[in-house]
């Protein structure tokens, strides 16, 4: 089983959450009001806060996940295998940061995270905007090599649309029907 398979398969029951985290920060940002002057930089710093609030919400009491706050970022150890943390994707699809050297512990697999065992799995969870930065478009986990992507893939969730009922047609009065056809016009036949 590769390393993208084992993380796949502990995650699995946890996808629909975690992207619920993003989806439920995202409606935050929003509903913020004055936003369209902040700048992009801004919106991932802001939306760092509002992820890091949801997360803690909807993984708090879970015996499955346990909460590893450093410093002003917060990582969660699911099962005790695999290490998460939440990132805005840039362009290479791996997430968008200053490297630290908390960032360079994470994102550098030779390096280990001191008092966690070396089998810990470390990755990202990272959101993708649309192109007008009106919603997220993407969520995938996401394992790097520093600077390179080593393998992705998406979490789809259950967020496939919305079910919309179509209205039901009214019965016909008295079984008649609401287009009437034409009688034919008799025209003479002019020869041509």
């Amino acid at each position: 089983m590769t390393e993208q398979d084992k993380v796949r398969s502990i995650l699995s029951n946890f996808e629909f959450r975690l992207r619920s985290v993003l989806e439920k920060a995202w409606a935050e940002w929003l509903e913020m009001p004055k936003k369209g002057v902040l700048s992009a930089r801004s919106r991932a710093s802001i939306m760092f806060d509002f992820i890091k609030r949801q997360a803690l919400e909807e993984f708090d009491g879970d015996a499955d996940i346990h909460v590893l706050p450093q410093g002003q970022t917060v990582k969660f150890l699911f099962h005790d295998q695999v290490l998460i943390r939440f990132k805005k994707a840039n362009s290479k699809g791996i997430g968008s940061n200053i490297e630290t050297q908390a960032v360079l512990e994470f994102i550098d697999p030779q390096l280990k995270i001191p008092d966690l065992v070396p089998e810990i799995f470390k990755v990202e969870v990272c959101y993708t905007l649309d192109r007008l930065a009106t919603k997220v478009a993407a969520v995938s986990v996401t394992k790097r090599d520093r600077h390179s992507k080593l393998w992705s893939y998406p979490i789809f969730g259950e967020e496939s649309g919305v079910v919309v009922p179509l209205p039901t047609r009214a019965p016909d009065p008295e079984g008649s029907s609401l287009v009437r056809p034409r009688k034919p016009i008799d025209k003479p036949e002019t020869g041509e």
